[in-house]
């Protein structure tokens, strides 16, 4: 893959970056424990990473596993049901396939492709339709988000109206939220508006662009795919269906670790650590799940079995993504070159 000068700078700030948020966060923890005495003179002792460690209930880790490995299903479906949407009849077993493969490379390949480049060539495989099936990968992402931030926000309207959050504890998920929100409102008019569209000369940017073509198709599919609401009924249900999974899998590491947070401090943060931590700030997003961990589950008190629920996190995604690599050789070695051929072109 060629490395361009600015490529290798943005790399270099992202390693930089990665090594300062490790460090923030390996600062506030601890490995041994540490014996501290309250106010009115009791002696407590906090425990180190290394007691989490060993203190680690297997059967809720497993479960863990269990809700990671099903809402990796429910996004097959999905991505599925979205392809049907847009004329492309896909396989369920190739389906499967491919979203596991893509979650691997995701996870493992820590350049500016990842995982959907690797989709779309195997896609590619079995329908010539490139624009569409790069919608297909880009509209699931996006019916995704859209879902994560919906709960959080529902979530947070439930709190706030119980009384249960207020000062930092509640600007800390509003903010993000709002952001988002806004953001989805913006990139919907842009893409449902004509008068939008005129008023910011879209389609004259969009002509000039050297794939002016793809862009079109892309946008049409878009508007077909979001266009109808009913279609979209299942779409959003197995997107419920992922989000309980993926919250449940996190509550459950949290409560292997006896981390003692209440259920709707999940409900709220996971999807806003999730969405926030897919920024692709640093390589592979090391350090900023780890900071958003102990940022958003503050309330634990303990930072060391904070950042050991962060290690959790990203250990159960990998080891559910190891589906990926097996089925990512059963397409064979020519098909493996041709992929690594592809990817390095595009560099």
């Amino acid at each position: 893959m060629k490395l361009t000068p600015r490529a290798v700078l943005f790399t270099c700030i992202k390693l930089v970056l990665m090594a300062f948020l490790l460090s923030v966060v390996l600062r506030q923890v601890h490995w041994a424990d540490v014996e501290t005495v309250t106010a009115l003179g009791e002696r407590q002792v906090v425990p180190g990473l290394a007691s989490t460690i060993r203190g680690v209930d297997g059967l809720r880790y497993t479960l863990a596993v269990a809700g990671i490995l099903g809402s990796l299903f429910a996004c097959a479906l999905r991505w599925q049901r979205v392809l049907s949407i847009l004329g492309l009849s896909f396989c369920w077993r190739e389906v499967i396939k491919l979203v596991f493969v893509g979650d691997f490379f995701n996870n493992f390949l820590f350049g500016s492709l990842g995982g959907d480049a690797v989709k779309v060539f195997l896609a590619l495989r079995q329908r010539p339709q490139k624009a569409v099936i790069l919608v297909s990968i880009v509209a699931d992402r996006l019916i995704g988000l859209i879902g994560l931030t919906v709960h959080a926000a529902i979530m947070l309207i439930f709190l706030v109206g119980q009384g249960s959050l207020s000062g930092r504890s509640l600007w800390l998920p509003v903010t993000p939220i709002a952001i988002i929100c806004a953001g989805l409102i913006v990139s919907g008019a842009l893409l449902f508006s004509a008068r939008l569209q005129a008023l910011f000369r879209l389609e004259a940017i969009a002509g000039r662009l050297p794939f002016a073509d793809q862009a079109r198709q892309a946008g049409a599919a878009l508007r077909l795919l979001f266009g109808k609401p009913r279609p979209l009924v299942p779409v959003f249900a197995l997107t419920l269906c992922t989000q309980a999974c993926s919250i449940g899998a996190v509550a459950c590491l949290g409560g292997s670790l006896h981390l003692g947070l209440p259920l709707s401090g999940y409900l709220v943060s996971v999807p806003i650590v999730f969405i926030l931590s897919a920024v692709p700030v640093t390589p592979g997003g090391i350090g900023v799940l780890e900071e958003l961990c102990q940022l958003y589950f503050a309330a634990a008190g303990n930072p060391s079995k904070v950042l050991l629920l962060a290690l959790l996190i990203r250990l159960t995604i990998l080891l559910c993504s190891l589906p990926g690599l097996v089925a990512f050789w059963s397409y064979g070695r020519p098909r493996i070159e041709e992929i690594r051929s592809g990817l390095g072109n595009q560099g």
